[in-house]
C-alpha cells in the first residue's frame, strides 16, 4: 500500500481548517484579518512557547531589516509548513541551513554574503504565496524568489484558499482568480464539500496562471525564479505520482527547477524523519536532508546556481 501518511495529516481537507479555526492551540500564532491572504504569522513568537520564532515582521528566523546590506543577497523562500518548519526550530529549517552553507562554503559570484527570508506560513497555497511575493517580498530589496511546492499546497488542498476566501466574502484581487469563481458558480452560501467539488476541474488551469503570474512578479521586482519541488515525509513514490500532473506546468515557464522528491522515497521507513510517528511534515533531521539535496540540486544545474548566486 506504500506509505499513507497524508491521508491522516494536513493534505486532507478539514486538517486546516480546524488548525485555523478561532479556536484551539494554534489560534495564538495567526494574525487574521479580512485580506486576501486571511492570516499571517504573528511576530516575535519564539520557540520555547509557541514552538516556532519569528522575527519582528512575521518572518520565520531571526531579526532582519527591510534595508539590504551592500554586498549582500537576498533569497525570498516561500512555501508552506514544509518550508515553514512546523514543530522544528527557525535554525534547523532547510532555508536556515541553505544560508548557513552559502556563508562559509568559498563565496560565489559577486557577493559576500547571503541571506535567505522565510516568508513560508504553516497552511499556505500558492495564491498567498503569491500575495506575499507581489506585496511583502519586494519591501526587503529580495534578489532571488525560491519557491517551494509541496502537494500539500498544490495537489491535495491546492484549492483550501479559495475556498476560506469565498466562504468569508474576500474580494479575490486576482482579475484572473475572479473569473475562474465566476466561471464556477461559487457561493458564499455553499458548504466547503461542495466549494471543492466545484473547484476541482480548474485546478491545472488555476495553477498554470499563478505560477506564470510568480515567474512576471518576480520579473517585475527584477528577482531571479527557482521552483524547488519539496517533499512530505512519505515512503514510496506517492509523492511524485500526486505532484506529476502540474510538472508540464512548471517545464513550460522556462524557470530552473529542482526535484526533491525523493528525498525520503529511498527510505522503507522515513518515520524517524517526521516530527512524530505518522507525520508528514520533516523534523529536523528531515530539514537536514532536505537541505543536502537542494543544495546539491542547485549546483548540479548551472542556471539554477547562476539564479541563485547572482552570476551572469
Amino acid at each position: 500500500m506504500g506509505s499513507r501518511e497524508v491521508l491522516d495529516n494536513a493534505g486532507v481537507r478539514g486538517y486546516y481548517e480546524k488548525l485555523l479555526g478561532k479556536f484551539g492551540r494554534m489560534d495564538k500564532h495567526y494574525e487574521y484579518d479580512h485580506s486576501f491572504h486571511i492570516f499571517r504569522f504573528k511576530p516575535n513568537l519564539t520557540w520555547e512557547h509557541d514552538l516556532v520564532t519569528t522575527n519582528s515582521y512575521g518572518l520565520v528566523g531571526p531579526e532582519c531589516s527591510l534595508q539590504k546590506a551592500s554586498g549582500s543577497r537576498r533569497v525570498a523562500l516561500f512555501g508552506s509548513s514544509l518550508s515553514a518548519g512546523h514543530m522544528v526550530k527557525a535554525n534547523q529549517t532547510f532555508g536556515a541551513l541553505l544560508e548557513d552553507r552559502l556563508n562559509t562554503a568559498t563565496p560565489i559570484g559577486p557577493y559576500h554574503h547571503f541571506e535567505v527570508l522565510n516568508f513560508a506560513c504553516i497552511s499556505y497555497t500558492l495564491p498567498q504565496m503569491l500575495d506575499i511575493a507581489a506585496e511583502d517580498a519586494p519591501r526587503f530589496h529580495t534578489d532571488v524568489y525560491l519557491v517551494a511546492l509541496d502537494e500539500l499546497s498544490v495537489s491535495t488542498e491546492w484549492a483550501r484558499h479559495l475556498v476560506q476566501i469565498t466562504e468569508q466574502g474576500i474580494d479575490p484581487k486576482y482579475p484572473f482568480l475572479r473569473d475562474i469563481l465566476h466561471q464556477a458558480k461559487v457561493s458564499k452560501q455553499d458548504s466547503a464539500d461542495t466549494l471543492y467539488g466545484k473547484l476541482a476541474p480548474y485546478r491545472i488551469p488555476v495553477l498554470r496562471r499563478l505560477l506564470q503570474e510568480f515567474k512576471n512578479t518576480a520579473r517585475l521586482h527584477n528577482a531571479s525564479l527557482i521552483i524547488a519541488l519539496v517533499p512530505s515525509v512519505e515512503a514510496g513514490d506517492l509523492i511524485r505520482r500526486r505532484m506529476s500532473s502540474i510538472r508540464p506546468e512548471l517545464d513550460s515557464l522556462g524557470v530552473p527547477i529542482v526535484d526533491l522528491l525523493d528525498t525520503f522515497a529511498v527510505n522503507l521507513n522515513p518515520a524517524p524523519f517526521a516530527v512524530y510517528p505518522g507525520d508528514v511534515h520533516p523534523n529536523a533531521r528531515g530539514h537536514a536532508l532536505i537541505f543536502e539535496n537542494l543544495y546539491k540540486g542547485l549546483q548540479a544545474q548551472p542556471q539554477a546556481w547562476a539564479a541563485l548566486a547572482g552570476e551572469d
